[in-house]
Parts: structure tokens; sequence; C-alpha cells
């Protein structure tokens, strides 16, 4: 039977794969040669590019600067994020199957339907991600349709006069964009939501620890009952043995949370980082084009893929944070009033340590939470319309 990640991501670390960016267990110098040939040459040359344009052109205009800021911000987070695929992708591997251990299995039928609700909503976030990035990759390399004089979906520097150029080199550059644009978009597509839906793992792993402890004396009574040879002392022992296994799930929880941060928080703030200046150079453009046409819905599709991105971050670690910080309470809706000394001293540590909710950070600086979301949409240039008057001719 697929474990609980290859049912949950079975499609993304096809995808990842594909990509180069899942570590195969054989023939790992090849993979690594395989992932920098398309790291350095899909991922890097179009934000070079378009920095090198920049910075080469005389007398740009506001808009022409917001346009090219606007994918090359957006670029530059692809570059950023899946750099650490390439550095660490043996310890990223690890915490993606942190939770296939054979200590996360599970026995009991309520927990069995905690993870099958658990794979559905992975299955639901992929798929509902991956055509909002579709869309909005599609509006982006259909671009040329619609732009005055331009052919090419972004301006960036080439060796040849784009407008003056034979057919053949637009197409092929053209080709080329569109391709180095696309490893892009679906690396995020892929990487997005499974980032996000391991913090998802991690709060139903939380919510079957929780079912543990509030019903600890349902289960004791579930095995003494299955045999005749139990007797108090016999019961308690069980009681602790399982309260100590709650303590050693819960450490593990904890774990992974940490290597969970380490492995992909900067990846996250990238993320974040990248979604203020798509989304205050997005609002901008909004501004001047004419409404509902295809620059306008364009533009709406490609903010509504990029506000996805930091939404899936926020939702999901706001997710884990909740479901961590009412340890105590399933612990105290159980029936602790009937378990020993030993068993009660046990519960009290363990809410103890349960009254630190687990918390991720983004790059070490703001929390993954939808609070961190809402800082994002009010610090938007439209905040700065406002109070500001810009000359945008």
């Amino acid at each position: 039977m697929p474990s609980i990640i290859q049912q949950s991501f079975r499609f993304n670390l096809k995808a990842m794969r594909f990509f180069f960016l899942y570590p195969p267990d054989k023939y790992k110098p090849l993979y690594r040669i395989h992932t920098y040939i398309m790291y350095f040459l899909l991922v890097v040359p179009i934000p070079v590019l378009e920095c090198v344009y920049l910075f080469l052109q005389e007398d740009l205009r506001f808009t022409q600067i917001a346009d090219s800021v606007f994918l090359l911000a957006e670029l530059v987070c692809f570059v950023l994020k899946l750099y650490p695929f390439l550095n660490n992708s043996e310890r990223i591997k690890r915490c993606i199957h942190y939770f296939d251990s054979a200590i996360f299995e599970v026995v009991r039928s309520e927990h069995e339907e905690i993870l099958k609700e658990c794979v559905k909503m992975c299955r639901r976030t992929s798929a509902l991600f991956l055509a909002a990035v579709t869309g909005g990759f599609i509006s982006w390399s259909s671009r040329p349709i619609s732009w005055k004089n331009h052919v090419l979906p972004t301006d960036l520097w080439l060796p040849f006069d784009v407008k003056n150029a034979p057919k053949s080199y637009i197409t092929y550059t053209y080709i080329c964009i569109v391709i180095a644009g696309g490893y892009g978009a679906y690396t995020s597509a892929v990487l997005d939501p499974l980032i996000a839906g391991l913090a998802y793992q991690a709060t139903c792993q939380i919510k079957i620890l929780k079912n543990n402890l509030q019903f600890l004396s349902e289960h004791v009574k579930d095995e003494v009952g299955r045999s005749a040879n139990f007797d108090q002392a016999s019961g308690n022992t069980l009681m602790y043995d399982k309260i100590r296994k709650c303590v050693i799930h819960h450490n593990l929880i904890l774990e992974f949370v940490k290597e969970y941060e380490y492995c992909f928080s900067q990846i996250a703030f990238n993320q974040f980082v990248a979604g203020v200046v798509v989304l205050c150079v997005s609002c901008l453009e909004l501004t001047l084009v004419e409404l509902l046409s295809f620059d306008f819905l364009a533009m709406v599709m490609y903010l509504i893929a990029m506000l996805s991105e930091s939404y899936l971050y926020c939702y999901f670690g706001t997710v884990l944070y909740d479901e961590s910080n009412t340890i105590a309470d399933a612990i105290y809706l159980g029936k602790w009033y009937e378990y020993d000394v030993r068993c009660r001293k046990a519960l009290i540590l363990l809410m103890e340590r349960a009254k630190k909710p687990m918390v991720v950070t983004c790059g070490k600086i703001v929390d993954m939470s939808l609070d961190t979301f809402a800082m994002i949409l009010r610090r938007s240039l439209l905040a700065v319309l406002e109070n500001y008057n810009i000359d945008l001719k």
C-alpha cells in the first residue's frame, strides 16, 4: 500500500522527478549534473538578461520599468526558490518523507479517517493550484498578442534587434522564453502545494495525538477488556505506557517542524518578498490598462496565481499553529481524573511543553500565518497610491 506521502503527493513527486528536483536512490552524481544544467539553462538566464536590458536602456518609461520589475521579481524568486533543491536535496527529501516512518502508522479507524481527509486536502490543493498557475502561465505567454510593438512576453537583452530580426530568430527566442517561464511556473505549481501540504501533514499528526490523549481511558479499557489477566496495576502501567508514546509522538512532531523550518523557511520568505513586489506592480498596472481588456484579464489571472502561492503557506501555517495550541485542551477533555498520580504528572509535563504552539517562521523574520498574508496585502502599492501621486508617463 502506498505511504501517506505517496498518496497525498503522487503527482507532485512525479513532476519533481521530471524536473530533476527529487534525487534518486541511484546515479546521484549524474542526477546532480542534470539538475545543475537545467537550473542554469532554464532558471538563471532570463532574470540576468532582463537585468542587463534594464541597465542598458535609456529613457525608460515608468510603465516599462514596472512591467519588467513585475516579471523580474517572480523569476528571481524562482532562482532562489529552486536553489535549495540543488544544494540540500537529500535533506529535503528526508523531510518530505518524514511521516512515512513506521512509527507514524495508525491502527484505529478514527485515525485512518483523519489521514484520509489529509490526503484529500493535499490532492485538492495541488489540483486547484495547478489550475491557477496554468491560467497565469497561459495569460503571460500569450501577452505578445495584445502588446503593442512587442513580440516577446517580456523585455530582455538580446544580441539582435527584435523588431528587425528574422522570424526564425523570434520564434526560437519566444520558445526558449516560454520554456524557461514554464519551467519556473510549473515547478512552483508542484513545490508550493507540496511544501504547504507537509505542514498540513504535521497538523493531522497533531489531530491524531489529540485523539489519543483525549480518549486514553477508552483505549486502555478496550485493551484491558480483551484480556482477563489485567488488574488495576497492569491497567495503570498500560496507561502510563500510552502516555509515554504520546510524549514521543509529540517530540517527533516538534522535530519535524524544526526540520521543516530549516528546509523551507527561506523558500517561503523568498516567495513572500516576491509576492509583495508582484502585488504592488500588478495593482499599479491594473490602473493603467482598460477594464476587461486582454491585458487586464491576464494580469488578474497572474495576480491570483501569485497570491495563491503566498496564501498556501500562510493558511496551512495558521492551521498548524491553531491545532498545536489546543493539545492541552484535548488532555483536559479526557478522563484524567481517573488516572493514577504518575500518569497525571506525566500529562502535566506534556501540557506544559504544549503551551508553546508550533510556529513556522519565514526566513527567521515573520511567521508563516494569515496575519503575514494580511500584512502583504496591506503593504501593497494600493496603500501607497492613496497617499502619493506618481507620474506614470
